[in-house]
């Protein structure tokens, strides 16, 4: 097994990006964008996907006046919740879920595509994940490999699309269609457990082990050094968890530190836990912001035994920011607005969110810079 030794650079959920100098404020993304994905390299930030299309731009964070510009559209699929990892001086897209060209149908994608900023242009790369990428998390500790955990099981989403297809027009056997698929327990969704590594030089992918935690949808991904901070998601579809952890890449695999729980929201007894939140570091602090969860459908699950634990529950974007101090978590500033599954991007103490999805599922085009300094999260 290829195992990763050492960091180079600070990544974080979907991107890795260092400078030496501060990024300067950044002009809104061009169009309102979520469940996209994005990635940095040599200061230059590349950005596309989830509700752009196939769009896919770029904004060198170096320059006097930085902006936005489009460049090559993706031609694959176009697809949500793909994740963007930048290795070797490209940026490599790893899987998400959209409409197969070939089937018709909305599917888990386990491929690979490659942008090369060299020449502006994509390559499909010749590899597919063991695993389908849809909810996954994907960061580099080493510039050179990636790190993808996390995933909804292909056969189960897929299936369940394929069902609801069956079913049109038969409002009857959709809403069986739709109550088997909620009415499971957790361990039911086979959510991905294994901690994937991928090398594009030997195209190969490798298990670093597994989760010592059930598989996650959505988790927040940060990575400082070669430790890397896994911080909450979706333990079934609706159902999220406040568990955070640590890892570290040795050489015989991963190392797993059991973190505390998330705190608890300014007066609220309970934290769900979040999915689709945004993670950095900066001034060796873990920053988690935004994301969304199901208020009180923890209880319902854990205490009521109710297994559809969201039904009937309100889906909440939150605006609170958390940080990890001294090991313990703190709620340290709040968002300008109830955001989540934005494109969080690392550059040096800096993490830069771009875009996302606000209350009611609105997408938005604001980017967000947090930093910690003087013993807080700093929001500009």
């Amino acid at each position: 097994m290829n195992l990763i030794k050492t960091a180079a650079a600070l990544s974080v959920a979907v991107a890795i990006g260092m400078t030496s100098a501060m990024a300067q404020s950044l002009p809104d993304f061009p169009v309102t964008i979520k469940s996209a994905s994005g990635a940095m390299t040599d200061g230059v930030i590349y950005a596309g996907l989830g509700t752009a299309g196939k769009s896919w731009y770029k904004i060198d964070t170096k320059a006097q006046d930085p902006k936005w510009e489009e460049v090559a559209s993706f031609p694959g699929d176009a697809r949500d919740q793909s994740q963007s990892v930048a290795l070797n001086g490209k940026i490599y897209v790893f899987g998400g879920c959209g409409k197969s060209s070939a089937t018709g149908l909305t599917t888990v994608f386990n491929d690979v595509w490659a942008y090369d900023p060299a020449n502006d242009s994509w390559e499909k790369v010749m590899t597919r994940s063991p695993f389908g990428m849809t909810g996954h998390s994907a960061i580099t500790v080493d510039g050179k490999n990636a790190i993808v955990l996390g995933s909804v099981n292909k056969a189960i989403f897929d299936g369940y699309f394929e069902d609801l297809q069956t079913a049109a027009g038969n409002d009857e056997l959709l809403a069986k269609v739709n109550a088997d698929y909620s009415n499971k327990p957790v361990e039911d969704y086979y959510f991905n457990r294994e901690v994937m590594q991928y090398n594009p030089e030997t195209n190969m992918w490798s298990s670093l082990g597994q989760m010592p935690t059930t598989g996650t949808a959505g988790a927040a991904l940060a990575a400082d050094g070669n430790k890397v901070t896994v911080i909450n998601g979706e333990r079934k579809p609706g159902l999220r968890t406040a568990v955070t952890s640590q890892f570290t890449v040795e050489d015989y695999g991963l190392a797993w530190t059991q973190l505390p729980n998330l705190c608890p929201a300014d007066g609220e007894s309970v934290q769900e836990g979040v999915a689709g939140a945004m993670a950095g570091v900066s001034n060796g602090a873990v920053i988690v912001a935004g994301g969304a969860n199901f208020p009180d459908s923890t209880v319902e699950y854990d205490k009521n035994g109710k297994l559809f634990a969201h039904q009937g529950k309100t889906k909440t974007w939150r605006d609170e920011i958390y940080a990890l101090v001294d090991g313990q978590w703190v709620h340290s500033a709040d968002l300008p607005l109830p955001l989540g599954y934005g494109i969080t991007v690392q550059n040096g103490d800096e993490v830069i969110l771009i875009g996302g999805e606000t209350t009611g599922g609105t997408a938005t085009s604001q980017v967000i810079t947090l930093s910690f300094a003087n013993g807080k999260v700093v929001v500009e």
